[in-house]
């Protein structure tokens, strides 16, 4: 690229140096003159095209071969955790299981390493493709990195969680808990039986029909 902007500099004076004698002297230009300066500006343009993309493939091996050392780091770690160093091993084993790096993201976020659990959702994403389950997992990291706030991007990922599927379970209980941590306990039921009355296979009956009776019970004392 800057190869290409530096001859166009250099093509640029050496017409306005030979072409304005030309003016001076004659006070008309040759017909040869737009068709070469034409010529000259596709050519330099075709030039900058081949430049920029050339530059474009470098950066994108570069950032490739950064990720791929940041998987590699991360797999290689060493713990004496035999969870972890078992869905390490599988991984190893089947590098392209997105499934497999979705259940290693979500062992680092109980280890509370957070960006090591970003690193395995995104190389899950990347595999699996955008779904409800990964955003709300997303959303799920960002939310406890932050030291329990829902930030920005956490509300945003909770949003496309949602959209996606209006009731998955991470998604709503992540939600249902905040609010019930920042004692807005109406909403917290609210999501909560929302939860139960739905026939979504995925949720923890027990354990929600806990918390309502909680949030329930703190309501009154309020």
């Amino acid at each position: 690229m800057v190869l290409a902007i530096g001859l166009a500099i250099l093509l640029l004076l050496m017409l306005i140096g030979i072409g304005g004698p030309w003016f001076a002297h004659y006070g008309r230009i040759s017909w040869r003159w737009p068709v070469g300066f034409t010529l000259v500006v596709l050519t330099l343009t075709l030039l900058g095209y081949q430049q920029l993309g050339g530059y474009t493939l470098v950066q994108q091996e570069a950032l490739r071969q950064q990720e791929a050392k940041r998987l590699n780091n991360m797999l290689d770690k060493q713990s004496s955790d035999p969870t972890l160093y078992r869905l390490q091993q599988r991984i190893r084993q089947s590098p392209d299981n997105g499934v497999g790096w979705f259940s290693l993201a979500q062992y680092y976020l109980y280890r509370n390493e957070f960006d090591d659990a970003l690193i395995a959702l995104q190389q899950a994403e990347r595999l699996q493709g955008a779904n409800a389950a990964l955003d709300a997992a997303r959303a799920t990291i960002l939310y406890y990195q932050a030291g329990k706030n829902m930030t920005a991007d956490v509300a945003y990922w909770l949003q496309q969680a949602l959209a996606k599927e209006p009731l998955q379970y991470t998604a709503l209980m992540l939600q249902a808990s905040d609010k019930y941590t920042h004692a807005h306990y109406v909403e917290a039921i609210a999501i909560w039986q929302r939860l139960l009355d739905s026939d979504n296979p995925e949720i923890d009956r027990a354990v929600i029909i806990q918390a309502l009776a909680l949030a329930r019970m703190m309501q009154q004392a309020s």
